[in-house]
């Protein structure tokens, strides 16, 4: 079954002229931004062959894939620091179940309509979703604010919602202690957090999310590793050709595990089906902590002092290779159905509100050390979570 992102509605001929509609924009593009993060990790996850070859070209696909997604959650928290300059961040939550993306869906508002799913790691995956998904605008195209072409058209219109509406009063209470700005991991990523405290900020928080690939123009590959503050002869590939050099066999995938597209927890049994809720528990405790993040004010970071929020910032990336890789890594070579492997569903799972998370995370992953023995003992994961701070 086909399921649609949750929005507010838009209207498609009019450009954002108040507070409130640049604001709906600003959470559909973190929507977006999220949306992308399971597809590119479900098909990295599915790769064998992470290394790259002796003789290859470029990198391996998996290298390739993860660098991308390192970006695409910089895109999402410079989104957030927007929404959180112009008020409108305080009731917004990654870590709920009309925003967490289903899969299949459609690619929010885009025409025409592209179907995000989760699959195996293939030339025709890069060929068919992850270039239309990142697919260069034309020159001079609109914006659009709805039914676009290319997510480069729709930041547009958030950046004319931006221009149009800048002032004392957009920009009276920004929160730059709110905002993520931390030095950013930069393990094959380029670009960096910025506090956004007035347009010229907010323009450049924009230029990073569209310039490493999200609506690049037409021919311009290269993009500054710092888009904001470029420097002469550091660059990167755009998020496009990027996936247009595993399309061609440049950055190689290798083999891949038969995994299924669309797998949901339901169809899995027994001591898999624990794993797989564990997964899923744990991706939304990573969520839960980017939460936690913009709720808790960067001034209680002082030298010689324990600061929650400097627990948060420092380890909330470090959970997505530390927590979810090791896991999704069993699950796929774990027997599922009809011939094909388990894997991680990236599905919403419901915390209970009586016990800490935190907890009840631990407890999932005690259930199934028995039969996973990988996920204990000093690098593992069940270490990992009792060094996560509780949110």
């Amino acid at each position: 079954m086909t399921t649609t992102l949750t929005t507010s509605p838009i209207n498609a001929q009019q450009p954002i002229t108040t507070v409130p509609e640049l604001r709906n924009h600003l959470r559909q593009a973190a929507e977006l931004e999220l949306s992308t993060i399971p597809l590119y990790l479900y098909a990295a996850y599915s790769i064998q062959t992470q290394g790259t070859y002796q003789w290859a070209a470029g990198m391996s696909a998996f290298r390739t894939i993860r660098s991308v997604v390192i970006e695409e959650m910089l895109h999402l928290c410079l989104v957030r620091n927007l929404l959180t300059a112009i008020g409108g961040g305080d009731d917004f939550r990654l870590y709920d179940k009309a925003i967490m993306p289903t899969y299949p869906s459609p690619m929010l508002h885009r025409v025409p309509t592209l179907t995000l799913q989760l699959e195996p790691c293939t030339t025709d995956l890069m060929r068919d979703v992850f270039m239309p998904l990142e697919l260069p605008g034309k020159a001079a195209a609109p914006a659009q604010a709805e039914q676009y072409n290319t997510i480069g058209q729709f930041y547009d219109a958030i950046v004319l919602g931006f221009e149009t509406l800048s002032g004392p009063e957009l920009w009276r209470d920004p929160r730059p202690d709110l905002q993520y700005n931390r030095a950013y991991w930069s393990q094959d990523g380029g670009g960096k957090p910025m506090v956004v405290t007035d347009l010229p900020s907010a323009l450049g928080a924009i230029t990073t999310i569209v310039e490493q690939g999200e609506g690049a123009a037409p021919g311009d590959d290269e993009v500054p590793m710092n888009p904001a503050d470029p420097s002469f002869g550091f660059e990167e590939l755009s998020h496009f050709a990027k996936f247009q050099r595993i399309a061609e066999g440049v950055d190689v995938i290798g083999r891949v595990w038969p995994v299924p597209t669309n797998p949901q927890r339901s169809e899995f049994d027994g001591p898999v089906a624990a794993l797989a809720e564990l997964f899923d528990a744990a991706y939304c405790y990573v969520l839960c902590m980017i939460d936690a993040i913009y709720c808790s004010t960067n001034k209680t970071v002082v030298p010689g002092a324990q600061s929650e929020r400097y627990g948060l910032e420092r380890t909330f990336i470090a959970a997505m290779g530390g927590l979810l890789y090791p896991i999704a890594d069993l699950l796929v070579r774990q027997p599922g159905r009809d011939g094909l492997n388990a894997a991680p569903t990236f599905g919403y799972h419901r915390f209970d509100d009586t016990t800490p998370k935190k907890q009840q995370l631990t407890a999932l992953c005690d259930a199934v050390l028995g039969d996973s023995p990988q996920l204990a003992g000093d690098g593992g994961v069940r270490r990992l979570i009792g060094q996560l701070p509780s949110v």
